[in-house]
């Protein structure tokens, strides 16, 4: 039997011409033609939205209810400016329970994907990768000109520059119960990095990463997020108690992607110079001017 497939997504209600709401139907858009030529050719997919209760009317085809929320980080933690940003344990285990799926995919609703999206993915998993191997698939960021569904074959087109951070992940369901991601939120940095080294941890070390296929894009690629800080702070505790929990769980090799990205990105951003210029960040207007000058520079980071 082929592999099936269960993409969860986390839609919110906002303005159409926003720039969520444009990335939104693109990416409604994209997914809908994937999920066709998938099932043309046999391929089992489904996708399924967890949502905050309230937020159903942001579902929309092919994605289909996959569960409610009943809890976002502000019910954990009081962060500034409040954002009723979900748990990215919740959106996965909430979708995961949704399903009878053999792999699950996640992926940020601002990202769309090729039409040969999923049988790229099946390829991967079968010819690739030795069974039960989690792996992200990085992004192109393409023009910010593009801003209609009509657009979509000019965007399928673009080259675009591969991105920084993950914001795919495709692994097999039975690995969602085990995650160790704490209260680590979307929205904001270090979330990302903490799911990529769990996948690595419960799988055995044998995480990869998906870079020499354009199978996902993002339209511009603004940094928003960057500024704040209250958020990235939260993100990045959450990842250090969850990376002292999994040393204690598991036997950490020294040349794993684990150990690597806890060296090359979580200790130093634990760092007390880190920490030192993100409480600058917080003075009136300065993480502000920061984003400024990230943008002007074209810095993702």
């Amino acid at each position: 039997m082929p592999i099936s497939f269960c993409h969860i997504i986390n839609p919110f209600p906002c303005p159409e011409d926003s720039e969520h709401g444009i990335a939104s139907k693109i990416t409604y858009e994209s997914l809908r033609v994937a999920v066709d030529r998938a099932q043309q050719n046999g391929l089992q997919v489904e996708v399924k939205a967890v949502v905050l209760p309230g937020d159903e009317d942001a579902i929309k085809a092919p994605a289909s209810l996959g569960g409610q929320l009943s809890r976002t980080i502000q019910d954990i933690h009081l962060l500034l400016p409040q954002r009723p940003y979900p748990l990215i344990a919740d959106i996965l285990n909430i979708g995961a329970g949704a399903s009878s799926s053999d792999y699950l995919i996640f992926t940020n609703m601002d990202i769309a994907v090729q039409p040969d999206f999923y049988l790229q993915l099946h390829e991967i998993i079968e010819k690739r990768f030795e069974a039960g191997t989690p792996f992200t698939v990085y992004r192109r960021n393409i023009p910010s000109r593009y801003s209609r569904i009509g657009q979509l074959p000019e965007m399928y087109r673009e080259s675009g520059e591969i991105a920084y951070g993950y914001d795919c992940f495709v692994f097999p369901r039975s690995f969602a119960a085990d995650l160790d991601l704490g209260s680590s939120c979307i929205g904001a940095a270090h979330f990302d990095y903490l799911l990529f080294i769990a996948l690595d941890a419960v799988s055995g070390f044998k995480v990869k990463r998906i870079n020499d296929l354009p199978l996902t894009f993002h339209i511009g690629n603004d940094i928003a997020w960057s500024s704040q800080i209250d958020y990235i702070e939260h993100n990045l505790q959450e990842s250090l108690a969850a990376i002292q929990r999994m040393r204690k769980r598991f036997d950490i090799p020294m040349n794993s992607h684990f150990a690597h990205m806890e060296a090359s990105h979580f200790l130093p951003n634990a760092r007390l110079d880190s920490r030192l210029l993100r409480k600058v960040k917080r003075l009136p207007g300065i993480g502000r001017l920061a984003l400024i000058i990230k943008r002007w520079l074209g810095k993702s980071h």
